[in-house]
């Protein structure tokens, strides 16, 4: 969306007093509008399909149809919209199955109300589309990972798929072997790599995830934002990597393409 323009919002939650303490902290930004409200999923469909805003924020718990059920109707409405999910619950399964259904971005309550402002900002100037049909095969690659499923993991790339992962320091993985090899090194060394999604942005026929990685045991890594690159070979990734920065990870897509 242009910069000169107010950004529309619409909340939907639950909770009246979580609402009211949104609005006004989104309406101390002269450059944002709070358009409409709602307690509960199926009334947040009619209020996104009545005001078409830039930005809903909504929560997965609520009673009468939840943000999961709510997620597929609402983009279905207004195809334009950013969801962002404000949720109780930390990133990690629930946050990889929002965004699954098409939402932009994942926030956790517990990480305060002033970051809200700035993440609405953010997600306004991420352009349509808002969803891509290969965030399954990364939702799919991810939950194997987790799950210590590695063959599984690697059942989601072509065979000669380029594995840059963040904490191999530069290295690049040319095959499916390479980077079983590499994962089966570090559970060896005593590693536990713990990856959070919390977005997701589409560049080309590519996707990079926004989210935070840990690495505990012997040589780990506190808590680290990353953004991933995942570029697409038909319906399967033929390259993932990690990077401190968007822009690194924009530009990678960018070579995928040509």
């Amino acid at each position: 969306m242009s910069d000169d323009r107010t950004i529309r919002v619409v909340l939907v939650d639950d909770v009246p007093e979580l609402r009211l303490l949104v609005r006004l902290t989104l309406e101390d930004d002269p450059d944002i509008e709070v358009v409409g409200e709602a307690a509960n999923g199926r009334e947040g469909v009619a209020v996104v399909e009545r005001t078409e805003p830039d930005i809903v924020l909504l929560d997965l718990s609520m009673p009468d149809m939840d943000g999961l059920e709510a997620i597929p109707l609402m983009r279905e409405h207004a195809p334009d919209a950013r969801l962002v999910v404000l949720s109780g619950h930390e990133a990690g399964r629930v946050s990889l199955e929002a965004l699954d259904q098409g939402a932009t971005r994942y926030i956790n309550k517990a990480a305060g109300l002033d970051q809200i402002p700035r993440v609405v900002r953010e997600v306004a100037a991420i352009d349509p589309p808002f969803t891509h049909e290969g965030f399954a095969v990364v939702r799919s690659m991810w939950e194997a990972f987790l799950e210590g499923q590695i063959d599984r993991m690697c059942q989601n790339a072509t065979p000669n798929a380029r594995w840059r992962p963040y904490v191999a320091r530069g290295r690049e993985l040319r095959s499916r072997a390479e980077a079983r090899a590499f994962v089966e090194q570090l559970v060896e060394r005593g590693q536990v790599v713990d990856p959070r999604a919390y977005g997701v942005e589409t560049s080309g026929s590519g996707l990079v995830v926004l989210g935070t990685l840990e690495v505990r045991g012997p040589d780990g890594l506190s808590e680290t934002e990353v953004y991933w690159a995942f570029c697409f070979s038909g319906s399967l990734v033929s390259m993932a990597a990690g990077f401190d920065r968007r822009e690194e990870a924009l530009e990678t897509l960018a070579a995928c393409s040509t």
